[in-house]
């Protein structure tokens, strides 16, 4: 009633609204193209971390204790980054050793050159090395004294030891003999003797030019092959590599004989034979030609002698074979390593040894059930190659030219590969395979054109889903102020076309099924009246096109509206969602859904008007070909529509029972299946599949890396336990923007915290204590571990005070204070105790991550009364005995077994210490944990959500239960097929959930709302009603949307293929549970009569008052012909075999009344009148079958209930 204003502008007005809602739009999305930069899908993973939750917070302080960490952060774990600290240090000392400096200076003065013996013997010793280089790299000099061996002048590269003499090496000389060293709490003070440090200075120049006048090393017998000739380098992971199978009628044979390596040395070639290969290759120095692959043809050609692989025979192959197997168990037990010299032997035979030919054979190039221990036997099923190719994101273009090519012969094939360019690659995909959703889009348009006859309509669509994503990416970037827009944002992109063409159906389908009951009406009239001619000024009744406009609105945009709501209330539940991609895609999605159904209420009925305006001008101007095929076959559009529509509600409404029983049992196994087992199961390995699993990056990712030796050891996750971190003095906290995984917030300290307390130093000691008995303890062996910082610290405490080596008073920081110190003691202490534990060589101290932290405050000035820094963060690090696994249950096990520990402990420590936390390599953990909790979370919140929704606007218990619970059987059928096809719950899965939630109510939704608005209230004639007016939109809307999908089938992007997939699945599952399941329960047990109906009181009233002056015709000045629908209408092919309908309103409760309301009396013009027979005559149609054309209308809806029974 309140929208009477709106109608009329959309009528009178509709190239203003299409002008209005096209600038504003375009605005929109130039606004928002130039003020952001273009989204970066660079890091694919980006955004998949978790935000918000306990363990997160940890994680996310964690982090920011490390990046504060340092000398130019906040807080350091070394007191000498501090200057301040080295000057506190300094006075500190100066007062308290003054008779040591005089020693010192005393020293200094009536210091000694060396006895004569002494330095000749140190002359001696190091002659005698030169004299071994010499000797070691065959070169000849002149006999002369031993004064000639350490010449005085430097005639090789001046710039080599042009800064020598200040170098560490001459600093940290390893002859304690000749180092004087004293301590000065942590600080090293070295004593040097300047000639003997010149000398050695001289004789490392000397060795310095003899090493490059020396010839390389004969390593290989003059019969041996040269490795450094044949190969540039050797393999690792840096390089590109290949997998390699055997294929054809032998594939069950090994690769390792004559004919498998020969055709591994074809293939080889096929692989440096792309044409872009020598622009990527590393190239050898004296030929400038490309270095040779690394493969186990070209290492049998190294070892046979041979410049080619295809000079190999079988005695060749034997040959390579007994030397692997005869070397396999010294590679086995870690006795041969790809660095055998004479500084680092191996303990292996020599033949073994040569240039690491059988090291590299077997750590990389042989799977790892290549050869067993104690079994002659051999039997090689995946051979790699490694080719002189950078691993790195820039040989794209390289890799695009391997794709073209079949890199495969008789008898071997490449199966996977490893180039380093996943990311790069899956950047690329996600806009190559664009066309695919393009494809997919112009299928559904050309369904909308087909079922609308309209081509105008059909590009206004298309133009209303483009404008719906730049008004969400607008609203996404500029109001909600994201600045983070991950990849799975992209997938809206499809959601929004099956939405889209789904409110665009509704709309048409309604809009046509209302031109029909007014053209039909008026016919009768006519024909009743005047049979056999048309007379102007009659009394049939007439509607304007405002009138139309408003009764299409009263029963297309409610029903649009419940479905946009619900459908962008399932995605904004995604909000809830812990992980930072989800909670982005459900903002965006959902912004998608609001913005297009508002220009389904704007954009589109401004377009249906135009279109009507445009046909009244085109009524008397001849059709063309092209428009007469189009009617001819969308005429049979409409029958076979009819035809389906007919068989769907016979089945329904014939077989009712028959669905209920069959529907209900399936969603009851498919809730077992998802709830109970096999469940959904939680994604096994932290890597992300990005492409489809035949591509070949994932080939290599999920099955073949576990076949190498040097990709097991790199990924040996049996070697790496999960660590015990603790942490006081940080509070958990992350004030970060959780939908920017760039922002991590601030650090923030816990104020309660007091290491320096008596009650906290005990407390901390016996934590240590406890913890080392504790089951998930590993032990660990050292001589100073930095785990407890308490204990070493106490260990350094118990020192003499007076050093009797320099005389050094300790005081208070030794032996004279016991444990626990006084906090003052304590506070002067540590940062000297910390300092001197960095200062120790690293063969006995390795500092780790923990150890206390202290404040590194740059504004405190340099005094003799400066305070020493102060702890402001403590860190316990310890091992645990649980390997770092992906096992779901192993690793929540351990979670919950130290927390419950930790809380026990801090319950009993005092009230300083009670702020502490713990934390470890959790990230992907806490990924599995977030998925699973707030996935049931987004599904309890969708299904309230919709819920609500459905009681607030049908007002009916019954529809708005069955509807609820045939969306939650929807979801849980097409959540188990997915669980079937081997689905894991990883992030993309997780948004496929909350999209199926979103998709799965529009169909139960339209069917409950429709069967309310029925003009009848006996149960049987509502449920044929609404099946005869939504199981048409419905159905196109489940064909497009389900075939846009199967087109995405077809790319390599997994995100893609999945999306495909899931919208074929839950567009026939939805529809099927809507059509078949929903009806059948609402004709067999859905409510009439009024039954658990409630109303608004206020709404009923003002009906009562106003009646229907909402539909009446008001005067107007506007010319009858642009106001009336003209029988040119796009409507004009359902005008006569289309059913007629009388709508009703949702709160009404009468059974006879029209679909507008109060009817008009203005009769039909006399031009109007002439161009409808004529169209009449043109359709060939007569008007006694149209007349007598039956219906399912309100004024005989009991006759239509036994034809269908």
């Amino acid at each position: 009633m309140h929208m009477h204003w709106y109608y009329n502008f959309l009528v009178r007005r509709p190239y203003l609204m299409v002008l209005a809602v096209a600038v504003l739009c375009t605005a929109c999305i130039t606004v928002s193209l130039t003020m952001n930069s273009a989204p970066d899908f660079s890091d694919p993973t980006l955004g998949f971390e978790t935000r918000g939750t306990a363990l997160g917070k940890r994680s996310t302080a964690w982090n920011n204790l490390l990046q504060e960490t340092g000398p130019s952060g906040t807080l350091v774990t070394d007191p000498n980054d501090l200057h301040y600290f080295k000057n506190i240090n300094y006075y500190h000392t100066k007062n308290m050793r003054k008779h040591q400096h005089h020693n010192r200076t005393y020293r200094g003065k009536n210091r000694k050159k060396p006895k004569n013996s002494k330095h000749k013997n140190q002359v001696l010793h190091l002659s005698k090395k030169i004299k071994y280089l010499q000797n070691r790299f065959n070169i000849t000099s002149p006999k002369s004294s031993e004064s000639h061996l350490l010449p005085t002048q430097w005639n090789g590269d001046s710039g080599v030891f042009r800064d020598y003499e200040i170098t560490n090496d001459s600093l940290l000389s390893s002859d304690p003999s000749n180092r004087s060293e004293q301590f000065e709490y942590g600080r090293n003070t070295t004593s040097i003797d300047e000639d003997y440090h010149r000398e050695k200075v001289q004789t490392k120049k000397s060795t310095w030019s003899i090493l490059k006048e020396a010839p390389f090393p004969p390593y290989w017998n003059t019969d041996s092959p040269h490795v450094g000739g044949f190969f540039c380098d050797s393999p690792s992971k840096d390089y590109s590599h290949f997998v390699v199978e055997r294929t054809g009628p032998n594939d069950t044979d090994t690769l390792f004989d004559l004919n498998g390596l020969l055709a591994m040395c074809q293939l080889q070639n096929q692989i440096v034979a792309v044409p872009s290969y020598g622009e990527f290759c590393q190239r050898e120095e004296l030929t400038d030609s490309c270095c040779r692959p690394w493969s186990l043809p070209n290492y049998a050609a190294l070892l046979a002698n041979k410049s080619s692989c295809f000079d190999l025979n079988i005695t060749d192959v034997d040959m390579l074979q007994n030397l692997l197997v005869l070397c396999f168990e010294y590679y086995h037990d870690l006795r041969l390593s790809n660095d055998c010299s004479e500084f680092s032997p191996c303990k292996a035979p020599t033949e073994c040894t040569r240039g690491s030919i059988v090291y590299n054979i077997l750590h990389f190039l042989t799977d790892y059930n290549f050869i067993k221990m104690n079994d002659t036997r051999v039997f090689l099923k995946y051979a790699m190659i490694f080719v002189p190719v950078a691993y790195t994101s820039k040989i794209l273009p390289l890799f695009h030219e391997w794709d073209e090519v079949d890199l495969k012969n008789e008898l071997v094939q490449v199966v996977s590969m490893d180039l380093g360019l996943e990311n790069e690659l899956f950047n690329e995909s996600l806009l190559t395979d664009v066309w695919l959703v393009s494809l997919g889009g112009v299928f559904v348009m050309t369904c909308i054109w087909l079922y609308t006859t309209s081509i105008f309509i059909t590009l206004m669509v298309c133009i209303a889903v483009i404008f719906s994503l730049g008004l969400a990416y607008f609203a996404y970037t500029l109001v909600f102020k994201m600045s983070f827009f991950p990849y799975m944002n992209l997938l809206a992109l499809v959601v929004i076309i099956g939405i889209g063409a789904d409110n665009a159906f509704l709309f048409v389908k309604i809009w046509q099924c209302v031109l029909a009951e007014r053209f039909s009406k008026s016919i009768k009239s006519t024909a009743s009246a005047h049979p056999t001619s048309v007379i102007d000024g009659g009394n049939e009744h007439t509607e304007t096109l405002q009138s139309l406009m408003a009764s299409t609105f009263h029963h297309s945009a409610l029903s649009m509206f419940v479905s946009s709501l619900t459908t962008a209330t399932a995605f904004f539940a995604s909000y809830t969602s812990s992980i930072t991609a989800i909670k982005c895609f459900g903002v965006f999605a959902g912004t998608v859904a609001i913005t297009n159904y508002l220009l389904m209420m704007t954009w589109l009925p401004a377009v249906v008007c135009i279109m009507e305006r445009v046909s009244a001008c085109a009524t008397c101007n001849s059709k063309l070909p092209i428009q007469k095929l189009l009617l001819m076959f969308n005429k049979s559009i409409t029958k076979f529509c009819q035809l389906f529509e007919t068989l769907i509600t016979k089945a329904v409404m014939n077989y009712a029972m028959l669905w209920i029983c069959v529907f209900g049992t399936i969603g009851l196994c498919s809730a077992f299946i998802v709830l109970y087992a096999p469940g959904l199961q939680l994604p096994d390995s932290s890597h992300f599949q990005l492409f489809s699993s035949s591509h070949p990056f994932e080939i290599y990712n999920s099955k073949m890396k576990n076949e190498f030796w040097f990709e097991k050891s790199i990924s040996a996750y049996e070697n790496f336990k999960l660590p015990l971190r603790f942490v006081w003095g940080i509070q958990p906290v992350d004030d970060g923007d959780y939908t920017n995984p760039f922002s991590h917030g601030s650090l923030y300290y816990d104020n309660n915290f007091n290491i320096s307390t008596m009650a906290a130093q005990t407390w901390l000691l016996n934590f240590c204590k406890n913890l080392r008995l504790q089951p998930f303890y590993q032990i660990t062996f050292g001589i100073l571990l930095p785990n407890c910082f308490i204990e070493n610290f106490i260990s350094l405490m118990d020192r003499m005070c007076i050093d009797e080596m320099d005389n050094t008073d300790r005081t208070p920081c030794c032996d004279v204070s016991k444990f626990p110190f006084e906090p003052d003691v304590f506070d002067i202490c540590l940062p000297q105790c910390m300092s001197s534990l960095y200062a120790t060589p690293r063969e006995y101290y390795t500092p780790g991550v923990a150890g206390p932290r202290f404040l590194a405050d740059r504004r405190i000035n340099v005094s003799h009364t400066a305070q020493p820094p102060q702890v402001k963060a403590l860190v316990l690090e310890f091992e645990s005995n649980v390997a770092y696994t992906t096992a779901y249950n192993e690793v929540k096990k351990f979670v919950q077994s130290v927390d419950r520990w930790l809380m026990e402990q801090l319950n009993e420590a005092p009230p300083e210490m009670k702020g502490g936390w713990f934390t470890s390599e959790l990230k992907f953990f806490d990924t599995q944990s977030t998925l699973s909790h707030d996935t049931l979370v987004a599904i309890s919140v969708a299904m309230s959500a919709s819920l609500v929704v459905l009681l607030l606007v049908t007002l009916n218990v019954l529809v708005s239960l069955y509807a609820v619970i045939t969306v939650l059987f929807t979801i849980f059928t097409t959540v188990s097929i997915l669980i079937l096809l081997g689905w894991k719950l990883n992030v993309l899965e997780s948004i496929t959930v909350s999209t199926a939630i979103g998709l799965a109510v529009d169909f139960s939704l339209h069917y409950g709302i429709h069967y309310r608005m029925s003009p009848t209230a006996e149960r049987l004639a509502a449920s044929k009603f609404t099946l005869s007016r939504i199981v048409g939109p419905t159905s196109m809307a489940a064909i497009t949307t389900g075939m846009a999908g199967a087109l995405m089938l077809a790319s390599n992007v997994l995100p893609y293929i999945q999306i495909g997939l899931f919208l074929v699945i839950v567009m026939v599952v939805s529809w099927l549970y809507g059509t078949f399941f929903l009806m059948s329960l609402l004709k067999t047990a859905g409510p009439q009569y009024g039954f658990m109906q409630f109303s608004y009181p206020l709404l009923n009233k003002g009906s009562s008052t106003s009646g229907n002056k909402y539909y009446e015709r008001k005067q107007s000045q506007v010319i009858a012909s642009e106001q009336l629908l003209t029988p040119s209408s796009s409507a004009i092919g359902e005008l006569i075999n289309s059913e007629t309908h009388e709508l009703e309103s949702l709160t009404s409760s009468s059974l006879i009344k029209t679909i507008s309301g109060t009817e008009s009396s203005h009769p039909l013009s006399a031009d109007f009148e002439h161009s409808f027979n004529n169209k009449i005559d043109i359709s060939s149609v007569n008007m006694s079958s149209i007349v007598e054309h039956k219906s399912p209308s309100i004024e005989n809806p009991a006759s239509e209930l036994t034809d269908t029974k």
